[in-house]
């Protein structure tokens, strides 16, 4: 696992951007708790950093596919799912796997 930032950092922006073994991911705070993603929409590659999330839904702002957080699914495509990547939190720094 890599830390890729604190939750006081996750806090104050959202979401924090990182870099795991090359991979790109992004890290949403939802009900209090740091989830990993993959950076890109699965649909067509859209930028998910500026994506906008309200509750645990994350819908990308190119072509307003849905994504619900806590699951990966996909609100328009059941067959597409948002990869999501393990998560721990020791005191205030956060850590990701791929």
């Amino acid at each position: 696992m890599e830390k890729v930032g604190t939750l006081e950092q996750l806090k104050s922006a959202s979401p924090l951007k990182a870099k795991v073994d090359g991979k790109a991911i992004l890290v949403f705070l939802v009900d209090d708790a740091p989830i990993a993603t993959q950076a890109r929409c699965p649909h067509a590659q859209g930028p998910l950093h500026e994506a906008e999330v309200c509750d645990s839904i994350l819908t990308c702002v190119w072509h307003g596919w849905s994504f619900n957080l806590l699951t990966g699914e996909c609100e328009e495509d059941p067959d597409l799912f948002l990869k999501r990547y393990d998560v721990k939190v020791e005191g205030d720094d956060i850590y990701v796997s791929v």
